[in-house]
């Protein structure tokens, strides 16, 4: 059986690659090669913290991965697979809450575009240059299906953002070449339902979960079985029969991924 393809997972703003971690262990559970990213950021990783170092140090990753990749991307991660998403051996792009853009329009510009975002311009600070998010607005805005616990750490995990993550646009439109699939989160008050829904109709193809803006903390085996039934789409690696024993749609409750 020939390789499957490996699966690279990009963050939104102010999480790092530990937002994927229950996502990454589920799929490299069924043989599937992850890479969570986590991109340069003031007390996150060293290297360039504005947009444009962000997608740079994205295609450095894609660039050293042989074979087929799947990239996901959750909410500003989507703003990266849009610009830098067709890379050579990208075979499928997964949207997760994620900013799909048109070029010329940014994350702000989406976003703060139609009222009712907890996380938009009203509720993010700027403090010595850098973007931030009050935990307890980040577990509201970001995390209210999750357990307390598990919402109360990740909100205390987040570290700032530069400005231009939000606010430079995007030149490319990578889901114009590269299948594209939309996960819309219908729970979610840090990007609205109405928003997502907008930018889902540029991908043609899209699914609904009864979730918050952070299905891959509050329900990582749907968001899982997502990523590999769109991945055995569009990968000729990816054998068909992982995609049928998760039967069912991915709109459902949150099975595991286990038989």
């Amino acid at each position: 059986m020939s390789a499957r393809p490996t699966i690279v997972l990009v963050p939104g703003m102010w999480h790092g690659g530990w937002a994927w971690e229950h996502v990454a262990k589920l799929l490299e559970a069924e043989g599937y090669p992850c890479v969570p990213v986590t991109l340069p950021g003031k007390d996150r990783a060293p290297g360039d913290f504005t947009f444009r170092g962000h997608c740079d140090q994205l295609s450095r990753i894609l660039a050293e991965i042989p074979g087929d990749v799947v990239l996901v991307g959750h909410s500003y991660g989507g703003a990266l697979l849009t610009e830098v998403g067709a890379a050579p051996r990208v075979r499928a792009l997964v949207y997760l809450s994620a900013f799909c853009l048109e070029p010329g329009e940014s994350v702000s510009a989406a976003n703060d575009a139609v009222p009712g975002s907890q996380l938009g311009e009203d509720t993010i600070r700027l403090v010595e240059g850098y973007l931030v998010v009050d935990p307890e607005t980040a577990r509201h805005g970001f995390y209210h299906d999750c357990a307390p616990a598990d919402a109360a750490r990740a909100a205390e995990r987040l570290t700032p953002e530069h400005p231009s993550t939000r606010t430079t646009a995007v030149t490319n439109a990578a889901w114009r070449t590269v299948p594209s699939h939309f996960v819309i989160c219908t729970q979610d008050r840090a990007c609205t339902p109405e928003v997502q829904r907008k930018m889902a109709t540029r991908t043609g193809s899209a699914t609904e979960l009864e979730s918050s803006h952070s299905p891959m903390l509050s329900m990582p085996e749907s968001v899982a079985r997502t990523i590999v039934e769109f991945a055995t789409e569009h990968t000729v690696s990816a054998p068909l029969q992982v995609a049928r024993k998760w039967a069912g749609s991915a709109t459902g409750a949150d099975n595991s991924m286990k038989e």
